[in-house]
């Protein structure tokens, strides 16, 4: 890996100045170069981000079947009822109820019980 990285940093030196294409992209990696091996010198931070990407998942893949929403409101709806699913998903509780119990409790005048949220 060091031999990697050596020739990384050789081949962005020496097209640092190349107004190429080939310099444009090494000049945008030098920006990131920080962040780029943060894997490699931090233990438990992945190289990919698949997580993140697997999270939204569902929500990319029903915003790609139905269209999306024509209206703001409409937007802002299913922006929470995806995130209300992951957020169950994530703690292995079913989205339906919940849901129930909050409107429940939003007719009642009451707060939800969203305890179960914070305790992950």
């Amino acid at each position: 890996m060091v031999s990697f990285f050596a020739r990384f940093c050789r081949l962005i030196d020496l097209y640092r100045g190349s107004e190429s294409d080939a310099g444009k992209l090494v000049r945008l990696l030098d920006k990131e170069m920080e962040c780029l091996f943060v894997f490699l010198q931090q233990a438990g931070v992945q190289p990919t981000n698949n997580v993140a990407e697997r999270t939204i998942r569902f929500a990319v893949l029903w915003r790609k079947r139905s269209f999306g929403s024509n209206s703001d409101k409409g937007c802002r709806w299913v922006e929470r009822i995806l995130s209300l699913r992951q957020t169950c998903r994530l703690h292995n509780k079913p989205t339906f109820p919940i849901l129930v119990d909050a409107l429940t409790a939003h007719f009642r005048g009451h707060a939800p019980d969203i305890s179960w949220i914070t305790a992950l």
